[in-house]
């Protein structure tokens, strides 16, 4: 009876390290197989991620340097891939067809893109960019303020919030704007001019040729913000600035009228009339009925032959009683103003 039990536990041992052993076997063979298709399924993850991100920054490089009209190819490349519907490629789609003046397109896919991130600020600013091409200011800077608020250091938005304020003949809140865009990336020479224009407009003349100085340090070399700072001059009665800023103009554009005016202007109040009347008789071969040139140019001759001057200012006005004074007194509604900064918002 003993020997019967010992065989009994002995064959039961037996078993269980079978059991154990084939437990042992299956549990290895099913790991190794799990780890093998974790890895694969992993390599392959890794294939696609690196692939989209790629074709990512192929758009985002081409977008970057202003190609829109390329970005549509790679964007159906992207689709036929079916990578995953990011923002990102929702706003490259929206920007190729800002590009193809598609607004309505562009405004559907753009608030998709926002409906995945609220606070997407490239989306926002897009829109505030669509609804500004349109000219419906409201739209444009309700959603410019949504995209500061998701990016309160971005300039462009700042940039693109002053310009809408500038062009609503807002110049408080345009200037307030233009320089928090100028805090932001100090270099940010049209942020500067649009920040000069609103001091112009203000009548803060000091601090608009300040920071057209500063524009025009930085690059903008444009007849507009020559001509814009000789206004100012011309308003601080600095004759002479005004007068070298016109001639710059000149320079850049002989057919410029009105430079040529506010410089003869100059001419005439620091009294330097010969300088005057050559800047009239050019003015004159551009716009030759204009009236403030024909009498600017008769008073100048006036100052050296009064005769020869009188007969003149009865050419251009008539045979009107006094003429003499009519002549200086209608000098006195001599206008001149600045060029507005151009409308063009940016994207970013």
């Amino acid at each position: 009876m003993h020997i019967y039990r010992i065989m009994f536990i002995l064959v039961t041992i037996a078993l269980v390290s079978m059991l154990v052993v084939q437990h042992t076997v299956v549990f290895a063979k099913r790991s190794d197989s799990t780890l093998i298709v974790s890895q694969n399924k992993t390599l392959s993850t890794s294939i696609d991620h690196i692939g989209m991100t790629d074709l990512l920054a192929t758009i985002n490089t081409l977008y970057l340097n202003g190609y829109y009209n390329l970005i549509g190819k790679y964007i159906e490349e992207y689709k036929k891939k079916q990578y995953p519907l990011t923002k990102e490629i929702l706003y490259f789609t929206a920007i190729s067809s800002i590009n193809a003046k598609k607004y309505d397109d562009a405004l559907n896919t753009l608030y998709i893109a926002v409906t995945l991130e609220p606070r997407y600020s490239r989306a926002l600013n897009a829109i505030g960019y669509v609804y500004a091409m349109r000219r419906q200011w409201q739209q444009s800077l309700s959603h410019l303020l949504l995209a500061h608020r998701a990016n309160t250091y971005n300039a462009f938005i700042s940039y693109n919030i002053a310009l809408v304020h500038y062009t609503n003949i807002n110049y408080a809140h345009a200037a307030a704007w233009a320089c928090k865009a100028i805090d932001d990336k100090p270099n940010f020479a049209r942020a500067c001019d649009v920040y000069a224009c609103s001091m112009f407009k203000q009548q803060k003349y000091e601090e608009a040729v300040e920071y057209w100085n500063r524009a025009l340090q930085l690059g903008l070399d444009e007849d507009r913000v020559y001509f814009n700072r000789a206004c100012a001059y011309m308003a601080l009665q600095n004759f002479n600035a005004c007068s070298a800023d016109c001639a710059t103009v000149i320079k850049k554009n002989n057919k410029h009228f009105e430079a040529l005016m506010l410089m003869a202007y100059a001419y005439f109040l620091k009294g330097d009339y010969d300088a005057s009347l050559r800047a009239c008789n050019s003015g004159l071969k551009i716009k030759s009925n204009d009236i403030f040139a024909k009498v600017l140019g008769a008073l100048n001759v006036a100052k050296k032959n009064a005769q020869a001057g009188k007969d003149m200012l009865v050419a251009a006005l008539g045979p009107v009683e006094n003429v003499e004074d009519v002549g200086v007194r209608l000098l006195q509604y001599f206008q001149y103003t600045i060029v507005d900064p151009p409308a063009e918002f940016l994207l970013y």
